[in-house]
């Protein structure tokens, strides 16, 4: 025959030690699911957005899915996608402001709705925190386009100071030459 007192006592012991340790396996947790969205980014599955959308709705401190779920909506070119990703972005940055990767993946997908002038404060950013050559590159094409050649031109020769060997820079630097 159960006895119904001590199987309640079981499961409320265990309820209680799984509530205390839910803390702890957070990170443990959402680090697998970010492993398995890289497993079916891989396999090329759509899935893979679930899973890291899902880690960091666990974890929100886990930067890696924050990162990886911007970068898979610029991959996409989703609208929808795009701006989702924009969003959880500037979430994450306000509690973390100097990820440069995360910066650098919203300034992408900035880039990609058109939105040039923010897209450009985050490669600059970037840029000079980092001594980041591509994301001053990124920042210069983004001045251009939305008409601040001057500052185009500045961003270009800081980029090429920092190192004239950037192939890209070189070749921006001939045609504003023209």
């Amino acid at each position: 025959m159960i006895d119904w007192s001590s199987s309640m006592r079981r499961l409320i012991v265990a309820l209680v030690a799984l509530l205390l340790a839910l803390p702890m396996l957070r990170p443990a947790l959402s680090g697998a699911l970010v492993t398995r969205g890289d497993a079916l980014l891989y396999a090329r599955n759509a899935r893979a957005r679930e899973k890291y959308a899902l880690a960091f709705a666990i974890d929100p401190s886990n930067l890696q899915a924050v990162d990886r779920y911007v970068f898979l909506a610029f991959l996409s070119r989703s609208r929808a996608g795009l701006e989702d990703a924009v969003h959880v972005a500037d979430e994450a940055l306000e509690a973390h402001p100097d990820d440069a990767a995360l910066r650098m993946d919203r300034g992408l997908c900035l880039q990609v709705l058109r939105r040039f002038e923010r897209a450009e404060q985050d490669f600059e950013r970037v840029g000079f925190e980092r001594g980041d050559v591509q994301a001053l590159a990124l920042a210069a094409a983004d001045s251009r386009k939305h008409g601040d050649r001057a500052k185009a031109l500045r961003l270009l020769r800081i980029a090429h100071a920092l190192d004239p060997r950037y192939v890209p820079v070189r070749v921006a630097l001939e045609r504003s030459r023209r």
